[in-house]
């Protein structure tokens, strides 16, 4: 329990907890001062803000205060009776359990979000390390170039001091590179490993008189003569000892990798890191947004009661809170969705499921199921008749045209006109989605389709995460067929045409089926 309580408690502590507190006053005073001139929104929601911030910043348990007081001062200050924490509405203290269930699902989700970003730039700058390292042993032209690299690399990574021996005289003592001061037993055991008569990867660190442990290493395995590296792992304990351990010997494996072969382990390492970077960052994606997506199912379903509560529908403010909840749940749910679908291509796990469909069951499908991200835009469906079936996986046709349902309603103003058009062009069918938004500029259209790529218009003014056309067009190629975005220039709207194959025997399915 007293583990539990120091790991939430971490990285705020007391700090953190004094922090929270004085979110929470700073919301209470700023709110007194303004209720004298306006009208004030509903109070509750806006104590979130130090329970995010707290979150973020502090841990778990400064947000739990954030929440405790943020919903206590609600209830003495704005509710009434005013200055009792009994509050007579009932509709405000079913907020009040609303907005503690809210904020302990946001705070830790805010918590969880802050550890693997730390994770994660943690990883980066290892990832970094080695290759600036790598490529530093891949320009050595020298042994002493490599012995100066592996030096100064693990002295970075360890913190502490490093000292390499190169053998330079036939007794085979060595001295460390650098007049390193070493203690007298270590440099003992490192004249044992470089005479031959010790194995030092599987000797026991050496501790000197101050009780700090020194690993001894030759730099390559095969034999000393080439060096042999001496750290100073300080007073460390078995886990940690063991974890740095592993790291120095990954390290010492690629110069070792080096001093064998110059130049080859240099595009190894650059390819390897490269594609270890690209796995973990998708996995890390993939894992954060399951995790997301159980709480997140929670949240949704609860807003979605709640706004058909006839308690809450009977409040004005309290549905429209319900109504911002739900609509701001569905968008997340959206953009996680993406980041799943994001994780699936690269991960090269997109296997479509082909079947005959009907073209007009796809788009009716993909615009009902984009119904509520319309808003006042007008949809506008043309379809000819007679539509030839098409040999797809629907389900992934459909989440396609989703998104540049989507992303048509996400570039252009409210109440304008979105038009979807299906015609035979040849032996493809094409369906083409057209709005009066944005439209694309040159550099839109030379980057459209990238992966994360948004245009500079919209950074700062229209969320998204950029994936939207890309995973579109993913899903589109995966089934053989193409998508192209064309415009007339910025403002002038934008027309993106999917085209799919039509089946050579498609006339004879079709003939068979009407008999």
């Amino acid at each position: 329990m007293r583990t539990w309580l120091w790991a939430a408690s971490e990285p705020g502590g007391t700090s953190g907890v004094v922090g929270a507190l004085v979110l929470v006053i700073s919301i209470t005073v700023i709110l007194e001062l303004i209720k004298n001139f306006f009208e004030l929104p509903p109070i509750i929601i806006t104590y979130l803000i130090p329970v995010l911030i707290a979150a973020l910043r502090w841990g778990y348990v400064a947000a739990l205060v954030a929440m405790v007081t943020g919903a206590a001062s609600a209830a003495f200050f704005f509710y009434r009776p005013v200055h009792t924490f009994y509050v007579e509405d009932p509709a405000r203290r079913l907020g009040i359990l609303i907005f503690a269930v809210v904020a302990m699902v946001a705070a830790h989700l805010a918590v969880r979000m802050r550890r693997e970003s730390e994770i994660v730039r943690k990883r980066e700058k290892e990832i970094s390390d080695l290759y600036a390292f790598s490529r530093r042993l891949a320009g050595s032209h020298s042994t002493s170039d490599i012995f100066d690299a592996i030096q100064k690399h693990l002295s970075m990574l360890v913190g502490r001091k490093v000292a390499l021996f190169e053998p330079r005289d036939p007794s085979g003592r060595g001295e460390p590179i650098g007049g390193s001061e070493v203690p007298q037993n270590v440099r003992d055991g490192v004249a044992a490993v470089i005479a031959g008569k010790a194995d030092a990867a599987a000797k026991a660190p050496i501790a000197d008189e101050h009780g700090n442990l020194w690993l001894v290493r030759a730099v390559l395995p095969k034999t000393p003569d080439l060096g042999v590296v001496a750290i100073d792992l300080g007073r460390q304990t078995p886990e940690l000892e063991e974890e740095i351990r592993a790291r120095i010997e990954a390290v010492l494996y690629d110069a070792a990798s080096t001093l064998e072969q110059i130049g080859l382990a240099h595009a190894i390492t650059e390819v390897r890191m490269r594609a270890e970077s690209e796995r973990f960052r998708d996995a890390l994606i993939g894992s954060v947004s399951h995790e997301l997506r159980t709480p997140l199912a929670s949240i949704l379903g609860a807003a979605t009661v709640l706004c058909d509560a006839p308690a809450v529908a009977g409040e004005a403010r309290l549905a429209a809170l319900a109504n911002v909840v739900r609509d701001e749940s569905e968008r997340l749910n959206n953009e996680i969705q993406n980041l799943l679908d994001a994780t699936q291509i690269t991960g090269e796990a997109l296997q479509p499921r082909l079947e005959w469909a009907e073209v007009a069951d796809v788009v009716n499908a993909a615009v009902e199921r984009r119904r509520g991200r319309f808003g006042a835009h007008v949809v506008e469906v043309d379809l000819p008749a007679e539509m030839p079936l098409i040999h797809v996986d629907a389900v992934l046709i459909e989440k396609a045209l989703g998104q540049l349902l989507a992303n048509a309603a996400k570039y252009s103003p409210p109440g304008s006109k979105i038009s979807v058009r299906g015609w035979r062009d040849g032996g493809t069918l094409a369906l083409a989605v057209s709005d009066q938004g944005a439209g694309l500029s040159a550099d839109d259209s030379a980057h459209l389709g990238e992966r994360f790529f948004r245009g500079r218009r919209h950074i700062q003014t229209t969320p998204g995460s950029g994936l939207g056309f890309w995973i579109a067009n993913a899903f589109v190629a995966a089934n053989g067929g193409s998508i192209e975005a064309t415009s007339a220039g910025e403002n002038k709207g934008t027309t993106v045409t999917m085209r799919l194959p039509i089946p050579a025997n498609v006339e004879q399915l079709e003939s068979i089926s009407s008999d």
